[in-house]
């Protein structure tokens, strides 16, 4: 029903086995399983999942450094099943929505309410980081934009608006974005 990809590590097999049985029940479709810290950093980077739950306790390292490292590269968001020490550190030392700390015993309303709560913040914030990132692009376009029609005013004596219709028209006739025309305007007459 749902095409997330979802990854699932802990230690002990049998536990990853129990998740992976109250997740499918739930209707969630799980990728893969892991039973190490590197097992599951390998997996992370070939499936670049959705959500990974992983166990704080992997044998190898522990499941906050794999949740840092996952995080961090953007793979994914992370729900760590944790005691409640160890949900306080994470949550002490490494602050992120993409981040979510559950106390064991893991009650399993909560942990699927917490996937979907995992899911759908992904992407919203990724969504929102998208929009960031194409905000940014636009206010750099804008920026070169109004650094060539100075340098085109002072050096060409042209008003503000003889100049932008020049970057336009070049833009058109030369199939180029505005941006590449106004950059090449920059290295040329500054």
């Amino acid at each position: 029903m749902k095409n997330e990809v979802i990854l699932v590590s802990a230690r002990s097999s049998e536990f990853v086995e129990k998740l992976r049985l109250v997740l499918e029940q739930a209707f969630f479709n799980i990728t893969d399983t892991c039973v190490s810290g590197n097992e599951t950093l390998r997996k992370a980077r070939i499936y670049q999942p959705d959500l990974l739950i992983v166990d704080y306790d992997l044998g190898d390292m522990t499941g906050f450094q794999v949740a840092e490292v996952v995080i961090n590269s953007g793979m994914g968001s992370v729900i760590l099943l944790a005691n409640q020490m160890q949900k306080d550190y994470s949550e002490q030392y490494f602050e992120n929505p993409y981040l979510i700390c559950l106390r064991k015993p893991i009650n399993k309303a909560v942990l699927l309410n917490s996937v979907e709560i995992a899911l759908k913040s992904r992407k919203g914030l990724r969504s929102l980081e998208d929009e960031i990132e194409r905000l940014k692009e636009d206010i750099g376009t804008r920026k070169s934009i109004e650094r060539a029609k100075g340098i085109m005013m002072e050096n060409l004596g042209l008003s503000e608006e003889d100049a932008y219709n020049r970057i336009r028209k070049k833009s058109m006739d030369s199939q180029m974005p505005m941006k590449s025309v106004a950059e090449i305007i920059i290295a040329t007459l500054e």
